[in-house]
């Protein structure tokens, strides 16, 4: 049975995001871990085990009424409940160390879900450093069936097979087709291998291989989504190369991105 860890900081965002999980997979066998990190944002007061102590409280109660919320909804979901002392990053690293969750959902709260990243957020932070699948939902996505998702790809990024099997599974569960998009150019790749190689990762999918040009790679990639009416955009986050130069700080002011379409996020463990 899947795991799926739900962030949540009680924000609407944070809400929406697991509204979207919870229907996104209502047809499946998941637990769900709604997860609430709270933290001290100060030092050296007399009373900061009070402190702890009602923030601690503050939490639970915010988890039950979550809850409460998603129950609405949907009544049949099985969520557990996790209250965590420290900062959000060590307390997914925690988390992980007990358990690895099949995909980490988590909102967005910037106008696009990548302006919120390359702002030095949580969700940034998170994504850089957590060795998991994760799912990053805008403030105002709401859930459709995905039709068609797009692989933001260099066409190198396929060495094992594991790292794409969210992205097999959801593109099987929903019958949608995978539209790949080369967007390095400055790196010769050997097309029809690399394409075989890929196709052989996605049996029984309906594959497609696209490039498309242009200095702005971001905004390529989301005209691209924009001119092929598609729902989720997916890349695999490498620790150098192709994860960073397309998100790196320094583009932020240039892209001009669209809140409705949710990340996938996939980890390249064997490039430390």
């Amino acid at each position: 049975m899947k795991r799926i860890l739900l962030l949540t900081d009680f924000s609407d965002t944070a809400r929406n995001a697991a509204m979207y999980a919870l229907k996104m997979f209502e047809n499946e066998k998941v637990y769900f871990n709604l997860l609430n990190a709270y933290d001290l944002e100060f030092s050296g007061s007399p009373y900061i085990m009070q402190v702890k102590e009602e923030l601690a409280e503050e939490s639970l109660k915010g988890l039950k009424n979550e809850l409460s919320l998603l129950h609405r909804r949907y009544p049949n979901a099985r969520v557990e409940l996790a209250s965590r002392f420290g900062s959000l990053l060590d307390v997914v690293r925690q988390e992980l160390g007990d358990y690895v969750p099949d995909l980490i959902v988590m909102g967005c709260r910037g106008e696009t879900a990548l302006e919120n990243f390359l702002l030095g957020s949580n969700a940034y932070e998170i994504i850089k450093t957590i060795d998991a699948p994760i799912l990053v939902v805008p403030k105002h996505a709401k859930f459709k069936k995905p039709d068609k998702i797009v692989f933001a790809t260099d066409l190198q990024d396929f060495k094992v097979d594991e790292i794409v099997e969210p992205l097999r599974e959801i593109a099987h569960q929903f019958e949608a087709a995978l539209l790949f998009v080369n967007v390095l150019e400055d790196e010769y790749v050997n097309r029809l291998d690399a394409e075989e190689t890929i196709a052989s990762h996605f049996p029984g999918i309906n594959l497609s291989f696209n490039f498309i040009e242009g200095e702005n790679v971001s905004n390529g990639i989301f005209k691209f989504m924009d001119d092929n009416e598609a729902d989720i955009v997916t890349m695999i986050r490498h620790n150098v190369g192709f994860f960073e130069r397309l998100f790196h700080p320094s583009v932020t002011k240039q892209m001009v991105l669209h809140p409705e379409h949710p990340m996938l996020i996939l980890h390249d463990k064997t490039k430390k």
